[in-house]
Order: C-alpha cells, then structure tokens, then sequence
C-alpha cells in the first residue's frame, strides 16, 4: 500500500467518525433492526425481540448483524463500538477496491479513486450508520480484491468456495448476489462453464436456503416480494424514474454535488457523471475490473424495478462509479483525471464540511432523536405495554418496550381498531414520515402522520395523551378492551 493510500485512508476513518452523529441510531429504522438481530443471534435464535412474543426475524437478512453480534457481545452492546466497526468494515472495503481499481488503471488513479469516494458527503454521512450498506461495499470490496488470486485456479472446489462466501456476501443484502453473477458472467466469458455454474449455483443456494427458513417459520420467504408486486400492480414499475434516482444519487448528490441546489446543475452534473462512467467502462483488461464493473451495473438492476428509492441503497457502488467517473475523464486528455479528481473532491468536501457542522450541532430530525416522547413512554407505559409504531424497531431502542408495526392494510378506522385489539396495544406513536420511505402504491402503501392521525381520532378508545413541543412526535393511548 501506497503511503499516499494510507494517509487517505486514515483521513477517511477521521472523517467518517466526525461525521457519526450525522444520523442518531434508529433513525431509518432498518439499523435498529439490525441491532434487534445480532443481540437476538447472542440469545441463540435470529428472532424479532422488540415485538410481543418474539417471532422470528424474516424481513431482515442476517449477513450484517452475524458481523455485529460479536462485537456487541464483547463491547457490552456499546453503541459507540458498533458505530466505529462500521466505520472500519467502510474504510476496509475502500481499501480493497482501490487494490482492485489499481491492478486496472494503475496506483495513482486508484488512489484518486478512493479520495472521491471517501470525502462524498453520501459516504461520509452514513458512513457510522448501523445500516447494511457500508459492510455490503466491504464484502463487494473483498470478494473483488481476492478474485484475481483466484482466477489462475483450476479446480472447481476453489470456486464452490467462493460461490459459498459469495453467497454469505448476499445475506448481507439480497442484491449483493450480483457479486456472484459478476464473477460467473466473467468466468463465462472466458469459457469457465463449471466454474461459473458452481460460483452462482452455490451463492443462489445460501440466499434461497435462508429464504426458506423463512418460509418455513413463517409462512412468507420475504415479505419483500409481496410489497413489490402489490405496488407494480397498483402504480406499475417507475423504471426511469429509478434509474434517474440511481444517477442523481451517484453524480450530482455525491461525486459532482453541486455547491448550491439547481435542477439545472444537478441534472448536468448527473449526465456529465453518467457520461464519462459509461466512457470509462470500456476497455477494461484485468478480470477484477471487468467483474467490478458488471457488479455495479447488475447489482443497480433490481433498484430499477423497486418501488422504493434512497440515495443510501446505492453506497456500495460509489467506489466503482469514482473509478470509472476518472477512467472515463482521463479519455479527454492526460491531466483530466487530476482535474476531474479534484474538482470531485472540492465538491463534495463543501458539503461533507455542513455533515461534519450538522454532526456536531445535531438540531434536526435527523441527527436528534425523539427524547421527550420517548422519556414520556418510559416514564407512563407499564412493564409490557405494547407500543404501535411505523418505525416499530427504533421506538423499542428508545424506550425498551415491545412494539409492533402499523399494518399497511389499517386503511379504517374499523381495520385500526381490530389490529389494535388484536395487538393488545396501549401506546401508538404517530411521527412526521416526510423523511420515510414509501412504496409509490398499492397495498404497501404508508398512511402519513395526518392520515394515521384522523383514523385514530375516529376510533372511540383512543385519545391523544402527549405532544412533544416541537409537535413532532404524538403518543395516543388506547383504552383497553373489557374481555
């Protein structure tokens, strides 16, 4: 490793844990599940215990809290601890697509490379974040970095191996089975059948397995399937406009963020990116490369046929997409990788310098959880209370309570009441979802907070008890049923 490499590393590792407040924990609510799994996976079982009765875990792969729960175990379930593991999985996995972006291009674009990536404000604020992004680039990273040791090998056992690991890569997020078509469209090319047959075959049978302990537990795979056929049904597919999603998160709201906000310039700086991206795709030589690129563009794919979209789905592709970004610059002239680096880096520090600011002076709703309402429930529920949340896992790692999730098919008041009968709920929390994600359509559909708000007013056992003073988060109370 290069010198200059290391001292970007470092400076990343200082960046990302300046950045750690960006986002308190629990925030996109998918991190507190995380959290729920690995402290579960230390108990002996992957179930959900923050909801009544501990049912097991299905929405939520195991690949990320199998890494985390170790590090719980040892740190006392530290937060802080977790937050800097994260951090080392992200600068790890930079570190080794910069081995694999200079086997390609050499070791000064490389480093240029991961300069990009590492001050983008997208990677440095998210970068402490519990969620299953930073280890999915770290595992993408690793399976690359080790790709050409393995490539000179014969025998199909090697690569059963790998297909496995590629596989274990896959149930840190399901899209990270793209990793093994990758390497199997790669190996295809270069007329390996078997080796690729084994390398997808065994990476397919570890997530499919999984999915079938789900299934067997209970009664659905993954209740992703669902969600995403009942919104094409209803709203149809937003292709383009996911693929747009795509672009604008990798170009114009990270590597080339323009300094003040304009459709104009954002939609330049994402046809520039994706211009040059695609210009520098061509030509790649070295297997590791051409894998690296192939990943990028499959594991997008699946993003373009969801209905959900977060500029965060796509971090495990922003080293790729630097890399290629400054291949396809230097096609221009023999100083535009410099140029096209630096401006990339100006760019981006500008707005990673207001993460850092934010991070420090937490003042939104992003980086300040919601205390007060939390204190308030710990303080009024009694021991077992069930409280109903659209973010059910973050409202249970604030106030330790059991806690459930508003169904998607409450749409009445008559439907609210049954599921709050049936749930023995006492509590339900209603909070601003503006920042949330949500299905385009269909039976996945999220009530908002006012919607949530006139169905509770409308069923006579519940009453709205505490409102925090910034009217952010509401806490209704449900008189219980007399049985």
């Amino acid at each position: 490793m290069s010198r200059r490499r290391a001292l970007i590393l470092l400076a990343a590792a200082a960046l990302f844990w300046l950045c750690r407040r960006a986002y308190f924990v629990g925030y996109f609510n998918d991190d507190a599940y995380y959290l729920i799994g690995a402290k579960s996976l230390l108990s002996g079982r992957y179930a959900e215990v923050s909801a009544p009765g501990a049912p097991p875990l299905v929405n939520y792969l195991p690949g990320w809290p199998l890494l985390l729960a170790p590090v719980l175990a040892l740190t006392g379930a530290s937060l802080p601890a977790a937050q800097a593991f994260a951090v080392m999985l992200l600068i790890a996995g930079l570190g080794f697509f910069a081995r694999v972006f200079e086997r390609e291009s050499g070791v000064e674009a490389a480093d240029l490379a991961l300069a990009c990536a590492a001050v983008s404000p997208l990677l440095s604020s998210t970068a402490a974040t519990l969620l299953s992004d930073g280890p999915m680039l770290f595992c993408a990273g690793a399976a690359l970095a080790v790709l050409p040791r393995l490539w000179r090998r014969r025998e199909e056992r090697v690569w059963l191996g790998f297909g496995l690991a590629l596989g274990l890569a896959a149930l840190v997020r399901p899209t990270g089975l793209a990793l093994a078509a990758a390497v199997a469209a790669v190996l295809l090319a270069e007329k390996r059948i078997a080796s690729a047959l084994g390398v997808f075959a065994v990476a397919t049978l570890v997530l499919g397995a999984w999915l079938g302990r789900n299934a067997l537990l209970s009664g659905a795979g993954w209740n992703y399937w669902r969600e995403a056929s009942a919104a094409a049904r209803a709203g149809g597919i937003p292709f383009f406009a996911n693929a747009w999603a795509c672009v604008d998160a990798l170009f114009a709201r990270s590597l080339l963020r323009p300094p003040t906000p304009s459709a104009f310039w954002e939609a330049a700086a994402a046809l520039a990116g994706l211009g040059l991206a695609l210009a520098g795709g061509r030509g790649l030589k070295t297997p590791s490369g051409r894998a690296a690129a192939l990943f990028a563009a499959l594991f997008a794919l699946p993003h373009l046929v969801w209905s959900k979209t977060a500029a965060r789905y796509f971090i495990p592709l922003l080293p790729i997409a630097a890399w290629l970004f400054l291949r396809g610059a230097a096609r221009l002239g023999p100083r535009m990788t410099r140029a096209a680096a630096a401006l990339s880096v100006a760019l981006s520090a500008m707005a990673t310098a207001g993460v850092v600011r934010a991070s420090w002076s937490p003042s939104t709703s992003r980086n300040l959880p919601p205390r007060q309402a939390a204190d308030w429930l710990g303080s009024r529920a009694r021991p077992g209370a069930v409280v109903a949340a659209e973010y059910d896992a973050r409202w249970h790692i604030l106030t330790g309570l059991p806690c459930v999730h508003i169904p998607y098919d409450a749409r009445t008041p008559q439907a609210l009441d049954r599921f709050l009968a049936d749930s023995r709920v006492s509590f339900v929390v209603v909070e601003d979802t503006a920042d949330g994600l949500k299905p385009a359509a269909g039976a996945y559909s999220v009530p908002d907070a006012s919607s949530l708000r006139g169905l509770l007013g409308a069923v006579k056992r519940a009453r709205l008890v505490h409102s925090d003073g910034a009217g952010r988060v509401e806490v209704w109370f449900v008189r219980p049923l007399i049985w």
